[in-house]
């Protein structure tokens, strides 16, 4: 049931908004529960299993962590100074054995079922192909329950603040189940935090008609980037990326220019989807995108694309790594054998490796998607390092207009190719597209669309840009829209629906798609 279909739109949607809607405030909380639960049943099946496995394993250690708290507080009145500093630095040592073995726990579960046969895959081979005599060894796949990477790292990040006391634990199992599974974030994310959203689903509010309105226009241009733009693409992004030896270099310019459209049209159109149905039910869900391709550099670029998961690393493994004993001495070692700048920098750009690279692996289990986190993590570090060096005459022009411009270009052709990259069947297949891009184009470039569906995409993405270039601008459409007389607020409206239903799923080359990042 995707968040785009006639199903999920025309009634799990309805009926979920008119029954939480209409039962006594103290039971909407089970209504989106039982929704949540609905649709993950229906996405997944017999997967619902590993949510609720999660689920229960996540609320048991919050609350033992809980209790620990609650029994220093209650005995500490009785002891003397020392017995309190003994006290306090016992509980710190149960508090974190829970987090440590709570987060290393989910963390092989993900490993296990996502990157383990992978990571068996090449020395099973090797075995089998030189030493004969060693047993035959397989390691059974299991089937990658819908959003797991999602779930897994917001139970993890729940420990972790239920752990430093910016949170209050869950006393009851439906609380960690509800926060986990809520329907608009199990998917694809954002990436929420128990503090921000927990207190709006377990006492939902009233239900606003301006929550209703501004969620369901959201939904809507959901609806037209995913629709119009990010399907009608598809079409030639897969006959490009799938068979690109037939293709000339332009063909394949082309296509990745198209990846990226669909991509950040598909992305970014499920999470104005996700947000928009959280909107009209008065959740409060995190902005995952603002406008990635006005970043003037890759650093700034991430700062704008998947800003939950970048801020998930950047909390819960960039900063606890660089302050880490280990990386302390390192950087100790480093002042002492290279100087005081290369003290301060090399464990900043170690723990940057380490975050690139699961921002990679993250992604999928395969040699591409580390090669995709390097690829990131070698551009800010050349960034970083050229900073510095660049000449004074070009620094002074840095908030021109022009300046800004090509910094925008540049990085707009950056992470163009890593787009290219993260598409590419492989890594040969990559370096393959690379020596293609020089053959001379032979042939038309309308591959798998017509010049009707060529017209329409390029109608969509323009205006997609200028909804960008005004949201840059700092325009609340949606607030300005509100204060416009009634009829006009109709009138879009019902013109983005239409232009949904005119110009979305039909004709012989439109070629819908799940969305990308449900597969991560």
């Amino acid at each position: 049931m995707a968040y785009h279909s006639s199903v999920y739109l025309l009634l799990f949607l309805p009926l979920m908004w008119a029954l939480w809607a209409l039962v006594p405030q103290k039971y909407r909380a089970g209504v989106l529960l039982g929704g949540s639960l609905w649709f993950y049943w229906c996405g997944a099946n017999y997967g619902i299993v590993w949510l609720l496995g999660i689920a229960a394993v996540v609320w048991l250690l919050g609350l033992a962590m809980g209790r620990t708290e609650a029994l220093c507080a209650a005995v500490r009145p009785a002891l003397d100074p020392p017995g309190r500093k003994a006290l306090k630095k016992q509980a710190a040592a149960l508090k974190r054995c829970l987090l440590v073995s709570g987060a290393a726990g989910l963390v092989l579960v993900l490993v296990r079922i996502k990157y383990l046969p992978f990571l068996l895959r090449v020395p099973l081979q090797w075995l089998a192909e030189n030493r004969p005599w060693w047993p035959q060894l397989s390691l059974s796949s299991i089937t990658q329950p819908l959003g797991i990477s999602f779930f897994l790292l917001m139970g993890i990040s729940y420990l972790v603040d239920v752990s430093r006391g910016a949170a209050q634990p869950a006393q009851k199992y439906w609380q960690v189940l509800s926060f986990l599974c809520f329907w608009p974030h199990v998917v694809e994310g954002p990436f929420d935090r128990w503090d921000k959203t927990a207190p709006a689903l377990l006492d939902p509010p009233a239900p606003s008609y301006r929550a209703l309105c501004f969620g369901v226009q959201r939904m809507v241009w959901g609806l037209f980037k995913k629709i119009v733009i990010a399907d009608r693409a598809n079409a030639f992004v897969k006959l490009v990326f799938d068979d690109w030896t037939q293709y000339s270099g332009a063909a394949i310019v082309v296509g990745t220019l198209c990846y990226t459209l669909q991509l950040y049209a598909e992305f970014s159109g499920c999470m104005d989807l996700a947000l928009g149905t959280a909107e009209a039910f008065g959740v409060p869900l995190s902005e995952n995108f603002r406008q990635p391709f006005f970043a003037r550099s890759v650093s700034e670029f991430w700062r704008r694309w998947h800003i939950t998961l970048g801020a998930w690393l950047r909390e819960y493994v960039f900063q606890p790594v660089i302050v880490s004993k280990p990386m302390m001495r390192f950087g100790k070692f480093c002042r002492g054998r290279f100087g005081a700048a290369a003290g301060r920098s090399l464990p900043v750009w170690t723990g940057l490796l380490i975050t690139w690279v699961l921002i990679g692996l993250w992604h999928g289990a395969g040699l591409i998607y580390l090669v995709y986190g390097l690829y990131y993590f070698l551009l800010q570090l050349l960034g970083e390092i050229a900073e510095p060096h660049l000449p004074a005459a070009l620094t002074a022009k840095r908030e021109t207009r022009w300046y800004k411009a090509l910094q925008m270009l540049r990085t707009f052709v950056l992470v163009n190719f890593g787009m290219m990259l993260f598409r590419a069947n492989g890594v040969m297949a990559l370096l393959q597209m690379l020596r293609r891009l020089f053959t001379p184009w032979r042939q038309s470039l309308l591959i798998g669309i017509d010049a009707k569906d060529a017209a329409v995409l390029a109608a969509g993405a323009a205006l997609m840009l200028a909804v960008d270039v005004l949201h840059e601008r700092g325009h609340h459409l949606r607030s300005e829209l509100a204060a416009r007389p009634l009829p006009l607020r109709w009138a879009v409206m019902i013109a983005g629906v239409v232009a949904v239903m005119l110009f979305g799923a039909y004709g012989d080359h439109y070629d819908p798609a799940g969305f990308i990042y449900a597969q991560f």
